[in-house]
C-alpha cells in the first residue's frame, strides 16, 4: 500500500512549527500531542459506526458510534508518547499498549529491550511515531505486531524520508502508513534532512 500524505493545511503547519531548534521541550511535546489528536480523523476515515439506542432528552434514538475498545494506541518509547496521548483523549475508551525500541547510533541497528499491550488479533492498531528515518525501528515493531494477526495496522509520522518509507511498504504492503511530510533523505547518521533532528531528546530534554 502506498504511503497517505496528509497535505492538510492545519497538521503541515504544525509540523513545521517544530522544525526550528529554538523550540522548547514543553512546547515540542504539546505540539506533537496535538497532531497526534487532529490527525485521527483522517486516520479513520471510512471505519464503519455500531448503532446504539440511546435515551435522549426526547426518549430513545438510534446513533453510530465507534467502537473505541477495538483500537489499540501503540506507542513507541519515548518519541511517541505524546502523540499517543493525543489520541487517546479522542479516543477516550481506546486501548493504550507500549514498546520500547531503540537504535545504535553507530551501527543503525535496532532492538526492542519492552513490550506491553493487549492481545491485538482482530483489533485496529494505531503507532504513532514522529520520525520514520531508516524504518529499522518501525519495522522491528511491525513484525512484532503483526504476529499477533491483527485487522489492520496503520502509522503515522510527522516527517518521513523516500528511503523509510520505500522499506516498509515494500516490506508491509498491508500497513496504512500516514505521514504529513517527505523530507529530502537521510544523512550518513541516519538522520532525517532536514527533519526534525532526535524527536524524542527534544521532546524530553534529553541526550541519552
Amino acid at each position: 500500500m502506498a504511503v497517505k500524505v496528509l497535505n492538510n493545511p492545519l497538521l503541515v503547519h504544525l509540523v513545521n512549527s517544530l522544525r526550528p531548534k529554538s523550540v522548547k521541550p514543553f512546547e515540542f511535546r504539546v505540539t506533537l500531542k496535538e497532531i497526534g489528536k487532529l490527525s485521527l480523523p483522517f486516520l479513520l476515515e471510512g471505519f464503519k459506526l455500531n448503532t446504539k439506542t440511546v435515551l435522549t432528552w426526547k426518549g430513545n434514538y438510534e446513533f453510530g458510534f465507534l467502537k473505541e475498545d477495538n483500537f489499540v494506541v501503540l506507542a513507541v518509547l519515548r518519541a511517541s508518547l505524546p502523540m499517543a496521548e493525543g489520541m487517546l483523549e479522542v479516543l477516550k475508551n481506546g486501548v493504550a499498549g507500549f514498546v520500547g525500541a531503540k537504535r545504535d547510533e553507530k551501527n543503525l541497528k535496532s532492538c526492542i529491550y519492552y513490550k506491553r499491550y493487549p492481545p491485538l488479533e482482530g483489533k485496529t492498531v494505531i503507532i504513532p511515531d514522529p520520525m520514520l528515518a531508516t524504518g529499522s525501528t518501525i519495522e522491528l515493531v511491525l513484525e512484532e505486531v503483526l504476529k499477533e494477526d491483527p485487522k489492520r495496522v496503520i502509522t503515522l509520522h510527522c516527517v518521513a524520508s523516500p528511503e523509510g518509507i520505500k522499506r516498509i511498504t515494500e516490506r508491509f504492503p498491508k500497513v496504512e502508513v500516514y505521514t504529513i511530510a517527505i523530507d529530502q533523505g537521510l544523512d550518513e547518521n541516519g538522520f532525517i534532512v532536514p527533519g526534525l533532528g532526535d524527536a524524542g531528546d527534544r521532546a524530553f530534554n534529553t541526550e541519552y
